[in-house]
């Protein structure tokens, strides 16, 4: 089908000796002239780089020219203590020695490290020292034999002296003070300024960087006539290898599609045999394959490519235009090859695809079913159907659907804080960090465990349980009284503004904390003591505004158990998924990232509404830091029942979700917007009617679902942040989709990962350890040092 290949082998230059031996003579020549012009008056047109590379193995590579030259360093030593004593037996005559010695003792002035090299190495043979020689010389001036793609200073010629020249070599005219000596880096001769005023890119040795010198006029008009022949040697090789690129493509392709026809052809057959309907397949496959005929041949993958690249540079330099036509044919010859490889693959893969869904249709007919079930299914009837049978939990795995499903329906009531601490535990860090520190927690409590068998995510905050109750008390007891720790004049500050009204809403809200006026006081309590045991036991990160808010949340959706709402927030800050603890560490620094991207979104898909801010001079951070800050718990924009499925969502697809809902907030409140100036842009997230379609939960995620923000827009804009502002998001790493909780449920409990990355070790902060249970000493404080506690 595709005719007969030229080959294209690489030519095996190592094993063939007479190659090696007339490039070891080129390179040993190039060595031998950099070495005599730098030690004999013409350092000046030896490249400073060359020499530098030379010099610092300049024993290695003569201790290997002896080894070529003279052979091995013990035979050449006995034959030369022959002839010394055969000569002194004779006269006294001075020895003509080698002109390796001399060069060695002479001339470079270390014979004694050139002789311990020499015997270092031994008796290898010739073609062995010759490659060895080349492999250093190529290691130190890469490229040296290569076909020059600049001009290269003439090596047989040396620096020549002011003195020795009274006139221009070109137009004998004398020099004088007002005409003055020019060298020729090309040639090293003596001109006038009128006879060498042009600059060049040169190479002064090969193997040498290029840099513009100056150049006589004979010596430009041989550089431009050179010109013409290297650009007919770079076209030339070029095209070679496009031509060879040519031949692989077609050839990789034509295997590969001969192995997906055989597999295809095997599928064919299970089809048949299955009882699949053969006619609807085919028209699937040639829906697919865009094709009036699904069984025609593949296509012919072998291009005719043109034969003007084979013309010799060294016949004619006036190849250079055909060359270049043939250039150009034999890229269009690539791309044409690159798009039926591309569309031959494409077939017969749609045709692989479309028979092996046909099959597993016919074998499991309950997956068209489940296709026009899922959009109806909640989260928990997912997680009943996985368990079930195992195609069920391997199909809900394949399609994501668990994940999928948050944007469909709410997360259920009764069981939403444990869907929201599972959903955080399915990273296999927080996994393991949540259930290392309830494990030496609970080591220190004086309660065994029951069982042998280590926590496991899924016993995490599914039913109330006194080891987690007992552990977050002994954080709390190991507290102290409240003002005893760095942060709790803020905190209890905090928690005051947290139950009071606010000040930037204007409707008659009331948020879901202040449903009962009874017992705000405890609640209260409560708030400020999660907040101190959290802070106290991530010290490093202390307290920042925005954590009461969330805290408080998450307490009221967990009914104000103190413990849940505990184990619940150091899940979420801890978690690398949502980057929490770099939200909150001092500097906020990823606040300022998250004003970037909102920055760019906005002015990306609401193009109007970028350019009334900033014709007004309002920065969309002036209403967004409340909600990046407090994840929207504030609910001074949105009510509470709302920002419950913000929080669904936002344990589900990280920072995503929360882009999406500000986008969905802005382009519903565009029109609105646009009608103001500064001074009252701000009032309008704040006087929101409570009955405004936005502000229906399932709208506001609808709406935000349909804004086309993915996670690889949110990395490229933290990479142009981090180049527009080098340094201040420290090592973050790049966000990364919450990966499917099918898949790393099980991974996450049954193999031990690394510790969240960049986070205190709470195991470290409670001076903890996973060893066995020991008495503690009561008068040792239990918590880090630098919990600051007086």
């Amino acid at each position: 089908m595709l005719g007969e290949y030229e080959p294209v082998a690489p030519y095996d230059f190592a094993g063939d000796e007479a190659a090696v031996t007339a490039k070891y003579q080129r390179g040993s020549k190039l060595v031998a002239s950099v070495f005599n012009k730098y030690h004999n008056g013409s350092h000046r047109i030896v490249d400073a780089t060359v020499i530098a590379a030379l010099m610092r193995e300049e024993d290695a590579l003569f201790g290997l020219q002896c080894l070529v030259e003279q052979g091995p360093a013990a035979i050449c030593r006995e034959r030369k203590e022959s002839e010394v004593r055969t000569i002194a037996s004779q006269t006294t005559k001075a020895v003509q020695g080698s002109w390796i010695p001399t060069l060695c003792g002479g001339l470079l002035g270390t014979p004694n490290t050139i002789m311990r090299n020499w015997d270092n190495l031994g008796e290898k043979s010739t073609l062995t020292a010759m490659q060895e020689y080349l492999e250093l010389l190529e290691k130190l001036l890469p490229g040296w034999d290569d076909q020059p793609m600049f001009p290269v200073a003439l090596s047989d010629h040396f620096w020549k002296d002011d003195a020795a020249a009274t006139a221009c070599a070109a137009c004998h005219v004398d020099f004088s003070l007002q005409r003055r000596r020019h060298h020729c880096r090309m040639c090293f001769d003596i001109f006038c300024h009128g006879c060498s005023p042009h600059v060049v890119e040169l190479q002064l040795s090969p193997g040498a960087p290029a840099r513009p010198l100056r150049v006589c006029t004979p010596c430009k008009a041989a550089i431009d006539n050179d010109k013409r022949l290297m650009e007919v040697r770079r076209l030339v090789q070029e095209n070679r290898d496009l031509k060879a690129r040519i031949q692989s493509i077609a050839h990789d392709t034509d295997t590969r599609v001969h192995a997906q026809m055989a597999v295809a052809a095997t599928l064919r057959t299970n089809a048949i045999a299955q009882g699949c309907n053969m006619t609807a397949v085919d028209k699937s496959i040639q829906d697919k394959c865009r094709d009036d005929d699904p069984g025609a041949a593949v296509l012919d993958l072998h291009i005719k490519t043109p034969p003007a690249h084979k013309f010799r540079p060294s016949e004619s330099v006036e190849a250079s235009e055909q060359l270049r036509v043939a250039n150009r044919q034999l890229v269009l010859c690539l791309k044409v090859a690159e798009t039926r490889a591309k569309k031959a693959l494409e077939r017969v893969d749609a045709t692989t695809a479309v028979l092996q869904e046909a099959i597993q249709n016919q074998r499991k007919p309950w997956r068209p079913i489940a296709r026009l079930v899922v959009p109806f299914l909640t989260i928990v009837d997912l997680k009943r159907l996985a368990q079930s049978a195992r195609p069920f939990q391997a199909y809900i795995a394949t399609h994501d659907l668990e994940r999928s499903s948050c944007y469909r329906r709410a997360f259920p009531h009764h069981f939403r804080p444990q869907f929201w601490m599972w959903r955080t535990c399915c990273d296999a860090d927080t996994h393991k960090y949540i259930c290392d520190l309830a494990d030496a927690l609970s080591s220190h409590l004086g309660h065994p465990s029951d069982s042998d068998d280590a926590l496991h995510w899924s016993s995490i905050m599914l039913k109330s349980s006194a080891t987690w109750s007992e552990a977050y008390s002994l954080v709390v007891a190991k507290c102290g009284a409240d003002g005893t720790l760095e942060h709790d004049k803020q905190i209890l500050a905090d928690v005051q503004r947290t139950f009071g009204r606010s000040s930037l809403r204007k409707q008659t809200r009331k948020l879901a904390l202040h449903a009962a006026q009874d017992d705000v006081d405890a609640k209260k309590v409560a708030l400020a003591r999660v907040l101190r045991a959290f802070t106290a036991t991530h010290s490093t990160l202390g307290y920042c505004q925005g954590m009461n808010f969330l805290a408080a949340f998450l307490l009221t959706n967990v009914h104000w158990n103190e413990a849940q709402a505990f184990w619940l927030l150091t899940a979420v800050a801890v978690s690398p998924q949502y980057q929490l603890m770099e939200l909150y560490r001092p500097g906020v620094p990823l606040l300022n990232l998250r004003f970037y991207q909102l920055q760019a979104l906005v002015q990306q898909l609401l193009p109007d509404l970028h350019a009334h801010f900033e014709a007004h001079d309002f920065h969309v951070s002036m209403c967004a830091s409340g909600w990046f800050m407090t994840l929207f718990t504030n609910c001074d924009t949105l009510p509470a029942d709302a920002v419950v499925r913000v929080l669904d969502c936002f344990l589900v697809y990280g920072w995503k979700c929360i882009f999406q809902v500000a986008l969905a907030l802005l382009q519903f409140l565009q029109p609105d917007l646009l009608q103001v100036d500064f001074e009252a842009i701000v009032d309008v997230f704040y006087t929101l009617d409570d009955n405004a379609l936005i502000l229906h939960p399932e709208y506001l995620i609808h709406a935000a679902h349909a804004m086309p923000v993915t996670d690889q827009m949110l990395n490229e804009l933290q990479a142009a942040y981090e180049l527009e502002f080098p340094g201040t998001l420290g090592s973050l790493r790049p966000y990364a989709t919450t990966p499917s909780a099918v898949q790393v449920a099980g991974k996450a409990a049954a193999t031990p990962t690394r510790r969240t990355r960049l986070l205190p070790s709470l195991l470290t902060a409670l001076s903890l350890s996973n060893s066995s249970p020991t008495a503690v000493d009561d008068d040792v404080g239990m918590l880090d040092v630098n919990c600051k506690i007086s």
